[in-house]
């Protein structure tokens, strides 16, 4: 390309060294077409000279671009990323507005490049995707949580000796869960799912200590049992859009049904064997009662990282059931009011490839203490029903197809109230 310049350049300039030189000789004999000709050459000469100076310098920034992209290669993110795209000219024109639409032509347009589909999962996941088309998610998630609890009930003697009973706990819970979730996207601003949950619960009871002997036989007792869960519905709206300052700003609301069996009037026994220990006699799949809840969702693209954080509270519908007691042989209908929810969180996602990506997240929820109602009582608390539950998660997500994603997490709980361990992987497929 150089080269061809230079020989434009280099007949320009012997065209105007020879005008000059009939033009200084004064010749008489000198053919006035011939002139005219040598003119019109020249003029198209000129033309292309800057028809081919601006294509150059158009494949040159090209050729920059490309360079910077191979440099930054591992920052393939959402949205934010663009591409320069140079369009085609033709570079033969001669009027002087064939040559500006051919300079206009040149000059690099802007255009969006498409999301990386590892970029799609992780907004996927944050419920601010778009996309105006239908997904259907499969998951599977497993959490355990252990307790133990040493209860003393007498005195020290001597400050050595302890005169009293002993009373040794443990209770092991083993949750697995099945999800199927459809989400709809209506615009590129409003979004709908429907939460179809089915729960496996195992817990074993153990206790040590019976008639106040530290060294009595330790009896265990395993419940378990099988259901579909709280199905729950949502609605989600993009209020503000992501810009180059402001990240994505979506609004949602969301409604739970008591579709699981709910744990009130679920009879509480002792074990023959040994007075300390008490268990039910089922495990419930849900809470029993309507709940309502909304948040905003903040997520911005930083290349090559993703942020988001949410905020949400959620509210319990005050119910009433025919049977709120955990004696055995005892009916007593009232009303419940399970505490409200706040819950905050946060975290960061980095696109490791086109197709992959990992996230680190932190979800805390405070929830206030619940109260029961008995018929012709007043209110009271239930005490220990409040709780303050922190977990620390990781994340993998990565884009099988341009269709399906596959995202795995492991959840690890860093407050007493919290699950010891949550290990999940869900399968999301866009139609």
């Amino acid at each position: 390309m150089n080269m061809r310049v230079y020989r434009l350049s280099a007949i320009t300039l012997a065209m105007s060294a020879c005008l000059s030189t009939h033009a200084w000789s004064g010749e008489a004999t000198v053919d006035t077409k011939d002139v005219e000709q040598l003119r019109k050459e020249l003029g198209e000469l000129n033309n292309r000279y800057e028809a081919q100076s601006a294509a150059l310098q158009a494949l040159a920034q090209r050729l920059q671009q490309l360079e910077s992209s191979g440099q930054g290669q591992a920052r393939p993110m959402h949205a934010v990323n663009k591409k320069m795209v140079v369009a085609d000219t033709d570079t033969t024109s001669g009027t002087s507005n064939e040559r500006a639409s051919a300079s206009d032509a040149n000059e690099p347009v802007i255009k969006e490049a498409p999301a990386s589909r590892s970029a799609e999962a992780v907004y996927r996941e944050q419920n601010a995707l778009f996309n105006k088309t239908f997904t259907l998610e499969a998951g599977v998630s497993y959490s355990h949580t252990d307790r133990r609890q040493l209860t003393l009930e007498g005195f020290l003697a001597l400050d050595a000796i302890f005169l009293g009973n002993i009373n040794l706990d443990r209770i092991q819970s083993d949750i697995t869960q099945f999800d199927l979730t459809g989400r709809y996207g209506v615009t590129d601003r409003l979004q709908f799912d429907l939460n179809l949950p089915f729960l496996y619960r195992a817990s074993t009871y153990e206790s040590g200590g019976a008639a106040g002997g530290s060294a009595s036989t330790l009896s265990e007792r395993d419940i378990s049992n099988a259901g579909l869960g709280d199905v729950s519905a949502g609605a989600y709206y993009r209020i503000f859009p992501e810009t180059p300052t402001t990240p994505d700003v979506v609004w949602n609301v969301r409604v739970k049904a008591p579709t699981g069996k709910d744990p009130y009037g679920i009879k509480l026994r002792t074990d023959p064997g040994n007075s300390n220990l008490v268990v039910p006699d089922d495990l419930p799949t849900g809470n029993g009662v309507w709940t309502l809840s909304s948040g905003l969702t903040f997520v911005k693209t930083i290349d090559p990282a993703i942020l988001f954080a949410n905020v949400s509270y959620a509210h319990n519908f005050t119910r009433k059931f025919d049977d709120i007691s955990g004696q055995p042989n005892t009916r007593t209908s009232g009303e419940i009011d399970l505490g409200d929810a706040y819950q905050l969180g946060g975290g960061l996602a980095f696109a490791l490839n086109e197709r992959m990506s990992m996230s680190m997240s932190y979800a805390h929820r405070f929830t206030q203490k619940s109260r029961i109602k008995a018929d012709g009582q007043s209110w009271t608390s239930v005490v220990g029903s409040d709780s303050s539950a922190g977990s620390l998660n990781f994340g993998v997500t990565y884009a099988m197809t341009d269709h399906l994603s596959m995202v795995a997490n492991v959840g690890v709980g860093v407050t007493p109230d919290a699950p010891d361990v949550t290990v999940g992987m869900k399968f999301p497929y866009n139609f």
